[in-house]
């Protein structure tokens, strides 16, 4: 992955480490005049030297290089194996058991409202029906090829509520005898996983993971004119954003752990608005302290952005970071 040039690489790496351009020459042996002719890309440094330097950024020759490591190969599956672990998931099959389940789910729905319309004695809310049957699809959907008690419990659970609304089960329990229950079903299910994690439905699990390690790392990036744009997926990653001025950006990142690092943006504009959703996954962002962050959080199933740090009490500039989290964490770091 190229994030810039070389020289702006080495420019990042050296002032994330404090380092002067006289002190970074003393290291490596030449003169402050060729450190600052490799930052401005007016020289390459001799690829002997190369090593040595990615050694002082502690870094590899490759990521100096602005190539990213290569791609995790998927393990194969052999038929012997497949037969031997019972039931093999695959992509496709999970995508389209999701979409049976949630067709299944909105026809439930459909035809359970339409009952209580057509059964004026029926004094059920729709969202008592909406919320009941989803709990009974969402444990089902956690029971295909790996069995939980704790799923189990959520669709008898919902079974329940959903029933005893309508009048079909008279038996009534409270909620000092359902939280326990759960509670004690979980922990027995934590112990199942823990002691017995060899079984044919652990393996079925391991199989689906085996399969989406297919699915290849991607990460693009550029920062032209000060415009960030910034899209990553699957896997791990940390960007260094390296601007003389920062004047908005865009960063979207899904199912990984991914890290924006903007220690290497020398100033932000005067309204400088970046935007991050980030989805089944971790968002870092470290901030210089000279810079100040003003969130607006959209967090759909997350809670709102984690602030760790604080800037400095006479900030430089202002960052209005619009975050958008869903199933996943946005973290913003001062540094």
């Amino acid at each position: 992955m190229n994030y810039g040039t070389l020289g702006d690489r080495i420019k990042y790496h050296r002032k994330r480490l404090g380092m002067t351009q006289e002190q970074l020459a003393e290291r490596m042996g030449v003169s402050a005049q060729a450190v600052s002719k490799w930052e401005n890309n007016q020289s390459c440094p001799d690829i002997s030297v190369l090593p040595d330097l990615a050694n002082v950024f502690g870094i590899s020759v490759d990521e100096l290089l602005g190539k990213g490591s290569a791609a995790r190969e998927a393990e194969i599956v052999e038929p012997e194996e497949e037969k031997k672990s019972g039931y093999t998931w695959n992509w496709k099959y999970e995508s389209k058991r999701g979409g049976i389940l949630f067709a299944l789910f909105i026809l439930t729905v459909g035809a359970l409202l339409l009952l209580r319309s057509y059964v004026p004695a029926m004094d059920i809310s729709w969202w008592t029906i909406v919320w009941t049957t989803a709990l009974v699809y969402i444990g089902i959907s956690g029971l295909i090829g790996h069995f939980s008690l704790f799923c189990l419990l959520m669709s008898l659970g919902g079974l329940y509520f959903l029933l005893s609304a309508y009048g079909v089960i008279a038996i009534r329990l409270s909620a000092g005898v359902i939280l326990p229950a759960l509670l004690i079903l979980w922990g027995v299910s934590l112990l199942i996983d823990v002691f017995f994690g060899n079984k044919p439905w652990k393996r079925n699990h391991e199989a689906l993971h085996k399969i989406n390690a297919e699915k290849k790392h991607q990460c693009e990036y550029s920062c032209a004119d000060g415009v960030l744009e910034c899209s990553m997926s699957f896997g791990e990653d940390r960007v260094p954003v390296v601007t003389p001025l920062l004047k908005e950006g865009s960063i979207e990142s899904s199912f990984g752990d991914f890290t924006v690092d903007f220690s290497g943006c020398e100033a932000v504009a005067a309204y400088c608005e970046v935007t991050a959703e980030n989805s089944f996954g971790s968002l870092k962002l470290l901030i210089p302290e000279k810079f100040r962050v003003e969130v607006q959080s959209d967090a759909s199933f997350a809670a709102a952005p984690e602030i760790k740090g604080a800037p400095s009490p006479q900030p430089q500039g202002t960052i209005r970071l619009k975050a958008d989290v869903s199933f996943g964490s946005i973290q913003i770091r001062y540094i």
